[in-house]
């Protein structure tokens, strides 16, 4: 799984560990120094690089050696030992947040933040809050047993109703449905708690929403991401999904949308469910479609984005495999339409073998049409 970046809540609240820890710590070793256990550094002598990559540093390290070098080591003893005269705590000195974050673990972090996303229709609740609940809790839910603990401590339902009202931006929504997409991801138990709670019905058709001009397309392409996640893996979901619609609008729509994000997240749907779900429905209506998809994929093809290229390329191998007479009269066009994604990726100064890889695909799919060339096969 993709992993997202530690939140601004998550970073400072490390930060305040290690700070903490720093004084600590830089005490103990003037402690230490002082009773001749620990050799003072001279001035002056540089300081011994590690090995390894000199250019590349751990952020905590960073933070940690900060700390140590803009801190007194004399005033922070003469602290500690007044501190200790007078019997204060860590939280008589800093404060029950100091606390809470040197000791807080990833379950507290997932209970406090359901009880912000709880009340996300509180008015008064700011977006700048709630959103930073959401990124915390989604770089926790990717871990497995913290997605399994989601619906049990009551925090799948109000993501869903986030996702999908209209109570707050689309940004916002936008990583609620991350976080459930993160959650459901290839965990078979979370996306049946999704699916009891009508999560398919409900996310296919906010989809139908997605026609290009109402709705935004960064929220459609996470809330396609999230629907991928629910039914990855799924046979019995993909089925349903498809009855649902969601499979024709990633036909019909999806793969002719205006926003690239949303184009490559459907192609990368169609081409997990063709491969997963070989005898869906779908594929028995696509007779009807013939012209329509042959020239959205192939304009796909042809697309300057080469991983937009590639991923049509994908799919139009599951449909030389699974219904080839859909191409055969096409042969030609797709080794064309690569012919030109492999000149565009080379105008573009693109590594030789990512560009020589578009043919090669178109290749592939010819090979396999090749076979089926005036056979009287299925539609």
């Amino acid at each position: 799984p993709t992993f997202s970046e530690p939140s601004l809540a998550s970073n400072m609240r490390w930060a305040v560990v290690v700070a903490v820890t720093a004084a600590i710590l830089q005490v103990q070793v003037s402690n230490a120094q002082s009773m001749g256990l620990v050799p003072v550094e001279p001035e002056g002598v540089p300081e011994e690089q590690p090995s390894g990559d000199p250019g590349k540093k751990d952020p905590m390290s960073e933070l940690l050696n900060w700390a140590i070098e803009n801190s007194d080591p004399e005033t922070l003893k003469s602290l500690m030992e007044k501190y200790k005269e007078n019997n204060l705590t860590i939280k008589d000195v800093y404060g029950q947040d100091v606390v809470d974050a040197l000791f807080k673990n990833e379950g507290d972090v997932i209970s406090d933040q359901i009880a912000v996303i709880q009340d996300f229709r509180n008015a008064s609740l700011a977006d700048s809050t709630l959103n930073a609940a959401l990124e915390e809790l989604e770089e926790v839910l990717h871990q497995v047993d913290h997605a399994g603990n989601l619906n049990r401590m009551g925090g799948m339902q109000p993501l869903l109703d986030l996702a999908l009202g209209t109570e707050r931006s689309e940004a916002t929504r936008s990583l609620a449905l991350l976080a459930l997409g993160a959650a459901v991801n290839n965990n078979a138990p979370v996306q049946k708690e999704l699916y009891d709670l009508q999560g398919l019905e409900r996310l296919a058709a906010e989809l139908q929403k997605c026609d290009g001009s109402s709705v935004g397309g960064p929220y459609c392409a996470k809330l396609l991401f999230c629907l991928s996640g629910l039914l990855k893996n799924a046979a019995v979901l993909q089925a349903q999904a498809d009855q649902l619609g969601v499979t024709d609008w990633i036909m019909d729509v999806g793969v002719k949308h205006p926003a690239p994000a949303v184009v490559k997240k459907a192609l990368g749907y169609l081409d997990t469910v063709l491969a997963q779900s070989p005898q869906l429905p779908f594929l028995d209506r696509l007779p009807g479609k013939r012209d329509v998809v042959t020239a959205s994929l192939l304009g796909l093809v042809k697309d300057p984005d080469v991983d937009l290229s590639e991923k049509a390329l994908e799919v139009l191998g599951r449909f030389a495999e699974l219904r080839p007479k859909l191409l055969l009269g096409s042969r030609e066009e797709i080794i064309a339409a690569a012919r030109q994604a492999q000149h565009s990726c080379e105008l573009q100064g693109i590594d030789k073998d990512v560009c020589s890889g578009l043919l090669h695909s178109a290749a592939e799919v010819d090979r396999k049409l090749a076979g089926w060339s005036g056979s009287d096969v299925e539609l």
